[in-house]
Protein backbone atom coordinates (compact mmCIF):
# COMPACT_ATOMS: atom_id res chain seq x y z
CA UNK A 1 0.00 0.00 0.00
CA UNK A 2 1.18 3.51 -0.83
CA UNK A 3 0.73 6.42 1.55
CA UNK A 4 -0.68 9.63 0.06
CA UNK A 5 2.26 11.71 1.33
CA UNK A 6 4.69 9.67 -0.77
CA UNK A 7 2.69 10.47 -3.94
CA UNK A 8 2.93 14.17 -3.05
CA UNK A 9 6.68 13.97 -2.38
CA UNK A 10 7.29 12.22 -5.71
CA UNK A 11 5.17 14.81 -7.53
CA UNK A 12 7.40 17.61 -6.22
CA UNK A 13 10.48 15.62 -7.20
CA UNK A 14 9.10 14.98 -10.70
CA UNK A 15 9.30 18.67 -11.53
CA UNK A 16 12.63 19.01 -9.71
CA UNK A 17 10.98 21.51 -7.39
CA UNK A 18 12.52 19.85 -4.35
CA UNK A 19 15.93 18.17 -4.13
CA UNK A 20 16.32 14.51 -3.24
CA UNK A 21 15.38 13.66 0.37
CA UNK A 22 13.84 17.12 0.89
CA UNK A 23 10.20 17.04 2.06
CA UNK A 24 7.58 19.63 1.10
CA UNK A 25 6.76 22.32 3.63
CA UNK A 26 3.45 22.07 5.50
CA UNK A 27 1.94 24.71 3.21
CA UNK A 28 3.14 22.90 0.08
CA UNK A 29 1.86 19.54 1.34
CA UNK A 30 -1.53 21.05 2.25
CA UNK A 31 -1.95 22.60 -1.20
CA UNK A 32 -0.84 19.40 -2.95
CA UNK A 33 -3.25 17.32 -0.86
CA UNK A 34 -6.12 19.62 -1.85
CA UNK A 35 -5.17 19.25 -5.52
CA UNK A 36 -4.91 15.47 -5.21
CA UNK A 37 -8.38 15.23 -3.65
CA UNK A 38 -9.70 17.33 -6.52
CA UNK A 39 -8.16 14.88 -8.97
CA UNK A 40 -9.76 11.93 -7.18
CA UNK A 41 -13.16 13.63 -7.46
CA UNK A 42 -12.80 14.68 -11.09
CA UNK A 43 -11.34 11.60 -12.70
CA UNK A 44 -14.40 9.41 -12.18
CA UNK A 45 -17.29 10.03 -14.53
CA UNK A 46 -14.77 11.64 -16.88
CA UNK A 47 -11.56 9.75 -17.61
CA UNK A 48 -12.90 6.50 -16.15
CA UNK A 49 -15.99 5.02 -14.57
CA UNK A 50 -19.55 6.31 -14.58
CA UNK A 51 -21.25 9.37 -13.13
CA UNK A 52 -23.34 8.70 -10.03
CA UNK A 53 -27.13 8.56 -10.25
CA UNK A 54 -29.49 9.56 -7.40
CA UNK A 55 -30.98 6.77 -5.26
CA UNK A 56 -33.42 8.09 -2.59
CA UNK A 57 -33.55 6.16 0.66
CA UNK A 58 -36.87 7.60 1.78
CA UNK A 59 -39.61 10.15 1.18
CA UNK A 60 -38.56 13.14 3.30
CA UNK A 61 -39.23 16.36 1.36
CA UNK A 62 -40.51 14.51 -1.70
CA UNK A 63 -43.80 15.19 -3.50
CA UNK A 64 -46.16 12.27 -4.25
CA UNK A 65 -44.05 9.62 -2.53
CA UNK A 66 -46.45 6.85 -3.54
CA UNK A 67 -45.52 7.62 -7.17
CA UNK A 68 -41.85 8.54 -6.81
CA UNK A 69 -40.94 5.74 -4.44
CA UNK A 70 -42.89 2.78 -5.73
CA UNK A 71 -40.27 0.18 -4.83
CA UNK A 72 -40.46 -2.29 -2.01
CA UNK A 73 -38.32 -1.78 1.07
CA UNK A 74 -36.14 -4.62 -0.22
CA UNK A 75 -35.27 -2.67 -3.37
CA UNK A 76 -34.65 0.64 -1.60
CA UNK A 77 -32.10 -0.95 0.71
CA UNK A 78 -30.25 -2.74 -2.11
CA UNK A 79 -29.04 -0.15 -4.62
CA UNK A 80 -27.31 -1.00 -7.87
CA UNK A 81 -23.73 0.14 -8.48
CA UNK A 82 -22.75 3.73 -9.28
CA UNK A 83 -25.50 5.31 -7.19
CA UNK A 84 -25.56 8.41 -4.99
CA UNK A 85 -27.66 7.58 -1.93
CA UNK A 86 -29.91 10.45 -0.85
CA UNK A 87 -30.43 10.30 2.91
CA UNK A 88 -34.16 11.08 2.80
CA UNK A 89 -34.97 8.27 5.24
CA UNK A 90 -37.20 9.01 8.23
CA UNK A 91 -35.81 6.21 10.35
CA UNK A 92 -32.44 4.55 10.81
CA UNK A 93 -31.84 2.04 8.04
CA UNK A 94 -29.27 -0.41 6.74
CA UNK A 95 -28.27 -0.35 3.07
CA UNK A 96 -26.77 -3.48 1.52
CA UNK A 97 -24.24 -2.80 -1.22
CA UNK A 98 -24.32 -4.83 -4.43
CA UNK A 99 -23.49 -8.53 -4.37
CA UNK A 100 -21.77 -8.12 -7.73
CA UNK A 101 -19.76 -4.87 -7.84
CA UNK A 102 -17.44 -4.33 -10.80
CA UNK A 103 -13.82 -3.40 -10.22
CA UNK A 104 -13.94 0.40 -10.15
CA UNK A 105 -17.63 0.71 -9.27
CA UNK A 106 -18.57 3.77 -7.24
CA UNK A 107 -21.06 4.55 -4.51
CA UNK A 108 -21.78 7.79 -2.71
CA UNK A 109 -24.07 9.29 -0.11
CA UNK A 110 -25.29 12.84 0.50
CA UNK A 111 -27.32 14.22 3.41
CA UNK A 112 -29.06 17.24 1.84
CA UNK A 113 -31.19 18.10 4.88
CA UNK A 114 -28.54 17.47 7.55
CA UNK A 115 -30.48 14.70 9.29
CA UNK A 116 -28.05 11.75 9.42
CA UNK A 117 -27.36 12.19 13.12
CA UNK A 118 -31.04 11.62 13.88
CA UNK A 119 -31.58 8.97 11.17
CA UNK A 120 -28.24 7.22 10.58
CA UNK A 121 -27.52 4.98 7.61
CA UNK A 122 -25.49 1.81 8.04
CA UNK A 123 -23.73 0.52 4.94
CA UNK A 124 -23.28 -3.24 4.79
CA UNK A 125 -20.53 -4.52 2.48
CA UNK A 126 -22.70 -7.56 1.66
CA UNK A 127 -19.80 -9.99 1.51
CA UNK A 128 -17.17 -7.31 0.95
CA UNK A 129 -15.70 -4.76 3.33
CA UNK A 130 -16.19 -1.00 3.30
CA UNK A 131 -13.27 1.06 4.58
CA UNK A 132 -11.89 -2.22 5.90
CA UNK A 133 -14.94 -3.16 7.99
CA UNK A 134 -18.00 -5.33 7.39
CA UNK A 135 -20.33 -2.38 8.10
CA UNK A 136 -19.99 1.39 8.33
CA UNK A 137 -22.32 3.66 10.32
CA UNK A 138 -22.86 7.14 8.83
CA UNK A 139 -24.27 9.62 11.32
CA UNK A 140 -22.67 13.00 10.54
CA UNK A 141 -25.09 15.75 9.51
CA UNK A 142 -24.45 17.16 6.03
CA UNK A 143 -22.13 14.30 5.08
CA UNK A 144 -20.97 13.79 1.51
CA UNK A 145 -18.75 10.79 0.83
CA UNK A 146 -17.83 8.53 -2.08
CA UNK A 147 -16.35 5.06 -2.29
CA UNK A 148 -14.57 3.11 -5.00
CA UNK A 149 -14.61 -0.69 -5.22
CA UNK A 150 -11.26 -2.47 -5.41
CA UNK A 151 -11.77 -6.04 -6.54
CA UNK A 152 -8.19 -6.98 -5.64
CA UNK A 153 -8.95 -6.21 -1.98
CA UNK A 154 -12.69 -6.93 -1.92
CA UNK A 155 -13.05 -3.53 -0.27
CA UNK A 156 -14.94 -0.29 -0.88
CA UNK A 157 -12.23 2.37 -0.52
CA UNK A 158 -13.07 5.90 0.61
CA UNK A 159 -12.51 8.34 -2.27
CA UNK A 160 -13.27 11.69 -0.61
CA UNK A 161 -11.53 13.58 2.16
CA UNK A 162 -8.25 11.66 1.89
CA UNK A 163 -5.50 12.71 4.33
CA UNK A 164 -1.70 12.76 4.10
CA UNK A 165 -1.29 9.63 6.19
CA UNK A 166 -4.07 7.69 4.46
CA UNK A 167 -3.39 4.94 1.98
CA UNK A 168 -3.97 5.59 -1.71
CA UNK A 169 -7.41 4.27 -2.71
CA UNK A 170 -6.05 2.87 -5.98
CA UNK A 171 -3.70 -0.10 -6.54
CA UNK A 172 0.04 0.59 -6.38
CA UNK A 173 0.48 -0.10 -10.10
CA UNK A 174 -1.27 3.22 -10.75
CA UNK A 175 0.89 5.29 -8.39
CA UNK A 176 2.98 6.68 -11.24
CA UNK A 177 -0.15 7.90 -13.01
CA UNK A 178 -1.18 9.97 -9.99
CA UNK A 179 2.36 11.20 -9.36
CA UNK A 180 2.56 12.58 -12.90
CA UNK A 181 -1.03 13.87 -12.87
CA UNK A 182 -0.41 15.74 -9.61
CA UNK A 183 2.92 17.05 -10.90
CA UNK A 184 1.07 18.57 -13.87
CA UNK A 185 -1.07 20.56 -11.40
CA UNK A 186 1.85 21.54 -9.13
CA UNK A 187 4.46 22.47 -11.75
CA UNK A 188 2.82 25.68 -13.09
CA UNK A 189 2.71 27.08 -9.55
CA UNK A 190 6.52 26.96 -9.54
CA UNK A 191 7.07 27.98 -13.14
CA UNK A 192 7.96 24.43 -14.20
CA UNK A 193 6.67 22.25 -17.02
CA UNK A 194 6.70 18.53 -17.62
CA UNK A 195 9.41 17.28 -20.00
CA UNK A 196 8.69 15.07 -22.99
CA UNK A 197 9.88 11.89 -21.30
CA UNK A 198 7.41 12.36 -18.45
CA UNK A 199 4.64 13.27 -20.88
CA UNK A 200 5.09 10.00 -22.75
CA UNK A 201 5.05 8.01 -19.52
CA UNK A 202 1.95 9.91 -18.35
CA UNK A 203 0.02 9.07 -21.53
CA UNK A 204 0.96 5.41 -21.22
CA UNK A 205 -0.09 5.27 -17.55
CA UNK A 206 -3.33 7.12 -18.25
CA UNK A 207 -4.29 4.57 -20.92
CA UNK A 208 -3.69 1.75 -18.44
CA UNK A 209 -5.83 3.42 -15.78
CA UNK A 210 -8.73 4.19 -18.13
CA UNK A 211 -8.64 0.70 -19.68
CA UNK A 212 -8.87 -0.88 -16.22
CA UNK A 213 -11.74 1.19 -14.87
CA UNK A 214 -13.77 2.07 -17.95
CA UNK A 215 -17.23 0.58 -17.52
CA UNK A 216 -19.93 1.69 -19.97
CA UNK A 217 -20.06 4.74 -22.19
CA UNK A 218 -23.39 6.62 -22.41
CA UNK A 219 -24.30 7.73 -25.92
CA UNK A 220 -25.61 11.29 -25.99
CA UNK A 221 -27.82 12.59 -28.77
CA UNK A 222 -26.53 15.50 -30.86
CA UNK A 223 -28.37 18.79 -30.34
CA UNK A 224 -28.53 19.51 -34.07
CA UNK A 225 -30.48 16.31 -34.79
CA UNK A 226 -32.60 16.07 -31.63
CA UNK A 227 -36.37 16.18 -31.79
CA UNK A 228 -37.94 19.60 -31.13
CA UNK A 229 -39.42 18.46 -27.82
CA UNK A 230 -36.23 16.77 -26.57
CA UNK A 231 -34.62 19.35 -24.31
CA UNK A 232 -31.31 19.01 -22.52
CA UNK A 233 -33.27 18.74 -19.27
CA UNK A 234 -35.09 15.63 -20.48
CA UNK A 235 -31.86 13.73 -21.06
CA UNK A 236 -31.27 10.95 -18.55
CA UNK A 237 -34.37 11.77 -16.51
CA UNK A 238 -37.31 9.66 -17.71
CA UNK A 239 -37.21 8.81 -21.40
CA UNK A 240 -33.45 8.38 -21.69
CA UNK A 241 -33.52 8.72 -25.49
CA UNK A 242 -29.85 9.62 -25.58
CA UNK A 243 -28.27 7.01 -23.32
CA UNK A 244 -27.76 3.29 -23.13
CA UNK A 245 -27.85 3.51 -19.33
CA UNK A 246 -31.51 2.47 -19.08
CA UNK A 247 -30.80 -0.68 -21.07
CA UNK A 248 -27.71 -1.44 -19.02
CA UNK A 249 -29.71 -1.09 -15.80
CA UNK A 250 -32.45 -3.43 -16.99
CA UNK A 251 -35.28 -1.02 -17.72
CA UNK A 252 -36.34 1.63 -20.20
CA UNK A 253 -38.75 3.90 -18.33
CA UNK A 254 -37.82 2.87 -14.80
CA UNK A 255 -35.90 5.48 -12.83
CA UNK A 256 -35.17 5.83 -9.11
Amino acid sequence: MTVVSSIINDAFREGNILPLAKAPTDAQATEALRLLNQLFSSIYGDAAGEALQDWPLGNFGRESPEYNLGWSEYQVDRPTINQRLLALNEEARTVYLSLYPQDGSRMGIVDPYGRLESFPVTLDGNGRTIEGAATLVLNTNGLYREWFYRADLGNWMRLTGIGLTDEMPFPAEHDLFFVLLLAMRINPRFGRSMDQQSERVYMSERRKFVARYLQSMPLEILDDISWPFLSLQSYDQQREFSSNRAFNRGGYFWRP
